[in-house]
């Protein structure tokens, strides 16, 4: 099992490369992040941007660009329809957002130019925690794409981040549905949905995984917390995934995470044809890093090895 983002790494270069095609590339994190999965052997970048902004932050970072893969485009909705078509056809095997709009990004790479489109695609950040003087990742979803998913939402929601959890090689995640309480409530509605989801997932909506909920964020992660509150279930203090009642709970959750617990969060699109990197604009070139290592892991086809099994 990949317990912290240093194995991430580490096994996405014992893998090998997998094909980056990275949109709006003229930008010196998201260039940063992608000359450095080349370097350690998990990416070949196809560089599609602003050719001559390209060749100036290459020279900032002591990149030669003669070897480099560059398709010159300025546009940056027309450089991300160019990367989406460039997965979609089968040249790439991973499309990264770089200096452009997110929703411009996914609106051209889900397009009938890009031709990505699978199923609903969804936000998975992954960070590490340490608190019990161990590591262990812990997915969140979704604070990046779907606003106010319904229970339909919500169940792809689940799958893709379980999904992810697998490669993670987390064999059977426990999946926790957060609110702001752990008890049914009628005035929130996500208690209300928690009840359905688990019932769904019991039926066999989503395979693999254990669910359920709702939990408030204390007792779905903190053991000691669900006992104090009498909450009795084999996902309370030990989730896997958190999935949160909307995008901006979500949002603010993650934001929390990186500004107050100084947390590394990384990101990956799920529900597509391919992996999607939508990491903020704002992000560091580590960051972007990892999320490249996530990606190519779940494009992989190779086995990571799963709880129970010797590391």
């Amino acid at each position: 099992m990949i317990n912290s983002m240093n194995l991430l790494l580490s096994t996405a270069e014992s893998f090998g490369p997998k094909r980056l095609a990275v949109a709006a590339a003229d930008d010196i994190e998201t260039l940063a992040a992608a000359l450095s999965a080349a370097q350690r052997g998990i990416a070949d970048p196809i560089l599609v941007g602003n050719q001559e902004w390209i060749k100036v932050i290459c020279e900032r970072l002591s990149v030669t660009t003669d070897i480099l893969k560059i398709i010159n485009e300025k546009d940056t909705v027309e450089s991300s329809a160019i990367a989406a078509d460039i997965v979609s056809s089968g040249g790439a095997d991973i499309l990264m957002k770089g200096n452009v709009v997110t929703s411009k990004f996914l609106q051209a790479a889900l397009g009938s130019a890009g031709g990505l489109k699978k199923g609903l695609l969804s936000d998975v950040e992954v960070y590490e925690d340490i608190r019990d003087g161990s590591s262990r990742l812990v997915l969140v979803s979704d604070g990046g794409i779907n606003i106010s998913p319904g229970i339909r939402q919500k169940i792809e929601i689940i799958g893709n981040a379980v999904s992810v959890a697998h490669r993670l090689g987390i064999i059977r995640p426990k999946v926790a549905l957060l609110s702001g309480s752990e008890k049914v409530h009628p005035d929130f509605q996500s208690t209300i949905d928690a009840v359905a989801l688990v019932k769904m997932c019991q039926d066999g909506a989503v395979e693999g995984c254990v669910v359920d909920g709702p939990f408030a964020l204390d007792n779905a992660v903190d053991i000691e917390s669900a006992r104090k509150k009498g909450v009795e279930s084999p996902v309370a203090g030990s989730a896997d995934i958190l999935i949160v009642p909307n995008l901006e709970a979500g949002n603010i959750f993650c934001k929390g995470l990186q500004f107050y617990g100084n947390k590394m969060l990384i990101h990956v699109a799920m529900g597509a044809k391919a992996p999607i990197l939508i990491d903020s604009r704002t992000a560091s070139a580590q960051e972007k890093l990892h999320s490249i290592a996530l990606a190519a892991l779940i494009c992989s086809k190779l086995p990571i090895l799963t709880k129970g099994d010797n590391q």
